[in-house]
């Protein structure tokens, strides 16, 4: 076996990771004199410095003009209109319709503004972090749940094929290609608590290995490993940490014979990398008696779980049956018990990406027909804020904290500092039902009432925000706005700015759209993410959209 091969990893068993290494130091120890330590420190000196992506995903689709869209209107959600009406004041076109305390008390109060950002009342839990949030408030979902996720995943392409085509080797999910950079030299770098099979909305017999998404885009490391429970991901490092075939030992015992001659000769190369990796995770993870941590002890610290509020429902799974198609399930524990599992993961040098998302199936997809929200039946729209302040604010501030105390190895640097973290979700959702079509039928008076009964006024909707933060984020900053006429985003010029053809209140258009002004969709988000991570979006799988320049600190 020659140098080159064994260290490029083209001899039996492939080049020797992170994780090789660990397994090694766990049953031997950390092999060499301080001498070869002290290579493996300075080679450890060349390597990039540390980085970490977190998406923060909302699926189902949120109230995005109570969010990070915010239009403050009328509700008429409590109108109480004479039965049978059918040209009521206002017309049912230009109703709209909001939760039942919209704008009344303070938890459900209009639209506020801290600092430079502007925000719904479901936004307002998360105000404590806005000095470290970008919020981009014009942005273009997509309003259908299996399409919008896709997209959130993958990025924009020029054209799709069908989600259920083969997926072809340049595809990449936003979190394949920051993996493909930064995760080599982690032992199970990738992470998600999504699943793409557990929308209703799919059908498991018409998408086979390969199709979707699928989980082994890009080299092996950075594959999708889906988290589970805190008990299925012990199990799996557990089990990872303890499997080493004979021929790899006795390549790691070649290694370690010529780790001096190793070093000198190929410091760059991705076994000895590994090596600097590893011996760095294991004096992180080494306790008194010199050995590397136990998997077992991973997400059992009582101190840590209270601060992310964790109670033992929070770690089993649920599962829902939508459309008929029997039960679903993510296999997943509730996004607190997510983000305390990120947060361990990245401290202790195993995971550098993650996706975190809400355990149940279409949580915020809160259709609802207008006979359920306008009196005598109705409660209003449905009310989205607990869910979000459960989902998305209580842990995300234990996190954000937790990252921004926890320091970086030696780099005098935080992990906050190193971090990358996206909210987002696949689209917003309607506050209004138009009616124009059905009074146009030739249909009787009754059967058009009871149409505009059945109407869905909460349906998909593509008008949408997102929001970044992070060390490298420009914080206190909000881009977009929704008009209050149009309800729709105003376009952005290259700054950042809105388009000056456009009212900046109304969002009406009043001269001549620039044609440098757009309107970003979510593969904007997909390439914004991995600038703001060190990397050139461009030619990262087939997203085509480019990334927001203003986002990132200059």
């Amino acid at each position: 076996m020659n140098r080159r091969s064994f260290l490029k990893g083209s001899a039996v068993g492939g080049a020797i990771s992170m994780l090789d290494w660990l397994g090694w130091f766990r049953r031997f120890g950390i092999p060499g004199s301080s001498k070869s330590l002290g290579m493996a420190e300075a080679v450890a000196q060349t390597m990039p410095e540390p980085k970490f992506l977190v998406m923060w995903f909302q699926e189902g689709g949120w109230d995005s003009y109570s969010m990070f869209s915010p239009i403050d209107t009328r509700n008429d959600a409590t109108l109480n209109i004479p039965a049978g009406t059918l040209n009521p004041t206002p017309s049912w076109s230009s109703q709209f319709y909001r939760p039942a305390h919209f704008g009344l008390d303070a938890t459900h109060a209009l639209s506020k503004t801290v600092g430079n950002i502007t925000y719904g009342y479901l936004a307002e839990q998360g105000k404590d972090l806005f000095p470290d949030m970008a919020v981009l408030s014009t942005l273009q979902g997509i309003p259908s749940h299996s399409t919008g996720r896709f997209i959130s995943l993958m990025g924009k392409y020029r054209s799709y094929a069908p989600l259920n085509a083969p997926r072809t080797a340049a595809e990449r999910s936003m979190l394949h290609a920051f993996c493909e950079q930064y995760g080599a030299n982690y032992p199970v770098a990738h992470v998600a608590w999504h699943r793409w099979l557990a929308d209703g909305e799919l059908e498991e017999s018409n998408y086979p290995e390969g199709t979707g998404y699928y989980e082994k885009l890009g080299p092996a490391y950075a594959h999708t490993v889906y988290g589970k429970t805190p008990d299925d991901m012990r199990a799996r490092l557990t089990s990872s940490s303890n499997v080493a075939s004979a021929a790899k030992d006795a390549r790691i015992g070649q290694f370690i014979d010529n780790l001096h001659t190793e070093f000198l000769r190929d410091k760059n190369g991705e076994s000895v990398q590994a090596f600097a990796s590893a011996v760095a995770a294991h004096k992180q993870l080494a306790n008194s008696a010199g050995m590397v941590v136990n998997p077992q002890s991973l997400f059992t610290d009582t101190a840590l779980r209270a601060e992310f509020g964790i109670v033992p429902t929070d770690e089993i799974t649920t599962s829902t049956d939508l459309m008929g198609l029997g039960a679903r399930s993510k296999e997943s524990p509730n996004t607190n018990v997510q983000a305390m599992m990120t947060y361990e993961l990245m401290r202790r040098n195993i995971s550098c990406g993650f996706w975190i998302e809400s355990r149940q199936i279409r949580a915020f997809d809160n259709h609802k027909a207008r006979r359920y929200i306008m009196p005598p039946r109705g409660t209003g729209q449905d009310d989205q804020l607990a869910n979000m302040n459960a989902n998305l604010w209580t842990p995300l501030k234990a996190f954000v904290a937790r990252l921004k105390n926890t320091q970086l190895g030696t780099t005098g640097k935080t992990l906050w500092d190193a971090t990358t973290i996206v909210i987002s979700s696949e689209m917003g959702r309607t506050i209004q039902g138009d009616v124009a079509s059905i009074l146009a039928t030739a249909d009787s008076d009754s059967v058009k009432y009871t149409k505009i009964l059945d109407q869905d006024c909460c349906a998909h909707w593509p008008v949408n925000a997102t929001a970044f933060l992070g060390g490298s984020v420009l914080g206190n900053r909000q881009y977009g706005r929704v008009g209050t006429t149009t309800l729709t985003g105003i376009p952005l010029m290259p700054d950042g700015s809105l388009d000056p053809a456009y009212n900046p209140v109304t969002g009406v258009l009043t001269g001549t759209k620039s044609t440098t002004s757009v309107v970003p969709d979510l593969g904007s988000v997909y390439a914004t993410a991995l600038q703001l991570t060190g990397i050139n979006p461009a030619g990262k799988g087939l997203n085509v959209s480019p990334p927001l320049n203003f986002i990132k600190k200059p």
